[in-house]
C-alpha cells in the first residue's frame, strides 16, 4: 500500500505512468513506448524509476519494483518490462493490487508485489483492440504493454483487456525472499547499487535483534567473507579515512545492506548479485 497517511488519490487530469525496464538509454525503446502511450492517452504523465535493470535479470527488477512502488500516488500504473521470454508463450498481464496497477510479463517480475499487496484482479492482455495493429515477436513493450497501460490510464476496466486470471496462476520466483529458522537466515544478494553497496534480500523487520545481538554477523559462504561490524548510518564521520572495514546496516528500503564508508563494498569484497548470504543472530 501507499506509505502516505491517506491512500485517497489526488484529483488530477493527468494519470501517472511509471516505467521500469532493462532497456538502457542508448536506444530509443523507452521513448517509443512513451510515444505509443501519448498517442492513446495524450494527458499521461511519465516517471522513470530506472531503465538500468541488468539485462534479463527478472529477480533484480522484482526487487527494485517492490522497493519503489509505495512512494507513488494511489492509482499509479507501473509499466514494467524485463522480459527475456518475449515472443514465447509467457503471458502478458495487467494486475490490480493494493492501490496500484501493474502491466508487464507474467515471468515473476511481480512476485514481491503479489506477496506484499492485497490482490484484486489480473487479466491476460489478449484483446486485439487494445494492442497495436501489428505485434512483433521482440518488442511487446511497445506493441502490447504500452497500449494496455495507456488504456488503463484512460479509465478502461481491466476486464476489457482480456480474460481474468486466478492469482494462483501468476508466476512467482522462488529465490527472492529470505528464510529464517531460529537464529539463522538464508538469503541472497538481490542488488548492487550505484555506489557499490550490497543489498541483501533480508528485511530488517525479519531480524529486529540485528542491532543488539552480540553474535550478529552477515556471511557470504561462497567467498569466505564475514561482516561483523554494524552501524545505524553510513558515516561515523565525514573523514573518509576513518574506516574502510565493511559493515552492515538497514537501508532506506528496509533491507540489510553491506557497505564500506565512502567506498565500493561489492568491488572490495568481490561480491556480485546472486551470491548467497547467511546471517547469524
Amino acid at each position: 500500500m501507499s506509505i502516505f497517511q491517506s491512500s485517497k488519490p489526488f484529483i488530477t487530469p493527468a494519470p501517472v505512468i511509471v516505467l521500469m525496464t532493462d532497456f538502457g538509454l542508448k536506444d530509443g525503446f523507452v521513448g517509443v513506448m512513451k510515444g505509443v502511450i501519448l498517442t492513446i492517452t495524450p494527458n499521461a504523465r511519465f516517471i522513470d524509476t530506472t531503465h538500468q535493470v541488468e539485462p534479463q535479470q527478472v529477480a533484480q527488477g522484482a526487487w527494485l519494483l517492490s522497493s519503489h512502488y509505495r512512494y507513488f500516488p494511489a492509482g499509479t500504473i507501473f509499466l514494467c518490462v524485463v522480459d527475456p521470454g518475449v515472443g514465447s508463450d509467457r503471458r502478458a498481464i495487467a494486475v490490480h493490487a493494493g492501490d496500484y496497477y501493474f502491466v508487464g510479463p507474467d515471468n515473476g517480475l511481480f512476485s514481491l508485489i503479489l506477496a506484499e499487496l492485497p490482490f484484486y484482479q489480473a487479466v491476460e492482455l489478449t484483446e486485439p483492440a487494445y494492442r497495436l495493429a501489428s505485434v512483433s515477436s521482440t518488442f511487446h513493450g511497445r506493441d502490447i504493454f504500452a497500449p494496455a497501460a495507456a488504456h488503463i490510464a484512460a479509465g478502461l476496466p481491466l476486464e476489457k483487456l482480456g480474460p481474468e486470471l486466478e492469482v494462483s496462476s501468476l508466476r512467482r520466483l522462488g529465490n527472492l525472499q529470505a528464510i529464517r529458522e531460529g537464529d539463522e537466515v538464508e538469503a541472497s544478494v538481490i542488488h548492487i547499487d550505484h555506489f557499490g553497496n550490497i543489498i541483501t534480500s533480508i528485511p530488517a523487520r525479519m531480524v529486529p535483534e540485528w542491532t543488539s545481538s552480540p553474535r550478529a554477523a552477515v556471511e557470504f559462504p561462497e567467498l569466505g567473507v564475514c561482516v561483523t561490524e554494524r552501524r545505524k548510518t553510513f558515516a561515523l564521520s565525514a573523514d573518509a579515512s576513518i574506516s574502510q572495514h565493511p559493515f552492515f546496516l538497514e537501508d532506506s528500503s528496509g533491507y540489510i545492506l553491506i557497505a564500506v564508508q565512502n567506498g565500493d563494498a561489492a568491488s572490495a569484497l568481490g561480491i556480485r548479485r546472486g551470491h548467497r548470504v547467511h546471517m547469524q543472530l
